[in-house]
């Protein structure tokens, strides 16, 4: 081909397919909507009804609420102010009451304290009495040894003895 131009003729007649089938389709539709049409008036007329009847109802109920909201609005400064002052009053009674436990625990330290002392103080003098009397008698031992020294030999060996018998019973 050529670069020529080309034209093609047809001629006939082109019938639609399913033309019938639509328009009957819309007619169903149409008389179906227009059996349903006054129903849904009446119910479209209820529901309006029904609205205008709960409206007053609504109204009234609304303006009960905004009253009560707008009690409690007028009360809440008041309690507001009370509830202010009962954390200042425990805000003020706070510190006296945490002097009051300071001071009870500065007395019971202060007594624990003292109390210790004392009982140092007396297992001191417990200990001082204690070396006195060791040395007393030790004093008296040695003059004893002194004084009598083959008895205090016997003494010794009889004691030695039957530290060993105590011993030795152990062993077995």
């Amino acid at each position: 081909m050529d670069n020529e131009k080309s034209t093609i003729n047809a001629t006939g007649t082109v019938t639609p397919i399913g033309n019938n089938n639509r328009n009957d389709a819309h007619n169903a539709i149409d008389k179906a909507a227009d059996k349903v049409q006054p129903s849904a008036d009446k119910a479209a007329a209820s529901v309006h009804s029904a609205v205008d009847k709960v409206q007053p109802a609504a109204d009234k109920a609304a303006a009960s609420a905004h009253s009560a909201v707008d009690k409690i609005a007028e009360k809440v400064p008041a309690v507001a102010d009370k509830v202010h002052s009962t954390v200042e009053k425990l805000a003020e009674s706070v510190p006296a009451a945490t002097d009051r436990l300071v001071s009870k625990a500065h007395d019971t330290v202060d007594k624990v304290t003292d109390g210790a002392a004392n009982l140092s103080e007396r297992l001191n003098q417990k200990a001082a009495d204690l070396n006195v009397a060791y040395g007393r008698l030790a004093e008296t031992g040695r003059s004893y040894v002194r004084n009598s020294p083959g008895t205090s030999v016997l003494v010794a060996l009889a004691a030695g003895y039957a530290v060993s018998k105590l011993l030795g019973s152990r062993r077995h």
